[in-house]
């Protein structure tokens, strides 16, 4: 049996690092938070989420309020982006060599169903919706028993540390994306199976 590639959604699929960004300096304009300037996002990219809070001037605490209401923000955006350059081919590519495509995402579900078909990338056989962008590793476990899946059948794609962290606390092996926020210095404390640049190097590691 071909395995199921399991795509986190945002970052991974579309680029939604700047809109982000956007949606973060409204509320950090509101709250008294430091704004990101496009110049500080490198930086930005090689720091932990806790150590971003510190330099951002946010609560730690308060940072999965932020976080949901950053998701709240982009909902009206989502369905007018792109998918990132290349990761079209490779899913057709996948579903055409007999792969099962799965994403995970906190996303409404109407949304995305738009961009996919926005897009004509509706041809995924599996997906899970949740409602907090911070919970993945519960999102992975969801998933593998609602399609009743054994953490062997399954091969994570991500752009974040947390999807590594996530990823690995299931048991699943690990794809990390350069093209998100974090860096690949980051990515690479999380010691992720493999790390890629480009989509297409997916195929070579199946």
């Amino acid at each position: 049996m071909k395995k199921v590639i399991l795509f986190n959604f945002n970052g991974t699929i579309t680029n939604t690092k700047f809109l982000a960004i956007d949606m973060y300096n409204e509320i950090a304009e509101k709250q008294g938070y430091k704004r990101i300037l496009e110049e500080d996002v490198p930086y930005l990219s090689t720091l932990s989420i806790r150590n971003r809070c510190k330099v951002l001037n946010l609560p730690l605490y308060k940072m999965p309020l932020v976080g949901i209401a950053i998701k709240r923000r982009s909902q009206k955006y989502i369905s007018n982006l792109k998918p990132v350059a290349g990761i079209k081919e490779t899913l057709e590519f996948l579903k055409k060599e007999g792969y099962k495509l799965g994403f995970t995402t906190s996303n409404n579900q109407g949304v995305i169903n738009e961009f996919l078909i926005n897009n004509s990338i509706n041809i995924f056989d599996y997906s899970h919706f949740s409602f907090s962008p911070l919970s993945k590793s519960k999102d992975i476990s969801s998933f593998l028993k609602k399609y009743d899946l054994n953490k062997e059948e399954v091969v994570y794609v991500g752009d974040e540390l947390r999807d590594i962290k996530a990823a690995k606390k299931n048991g699943l092996f690990c794809i990390a994306v350069s093209w998100g926020f974090d860096s690949v210095e980051l990515l690479n404390t999380g010691h992720a199976d493999k790390i890629i640049t480009k989509p297409k190097e997916i195929l070579d590691i199946l």
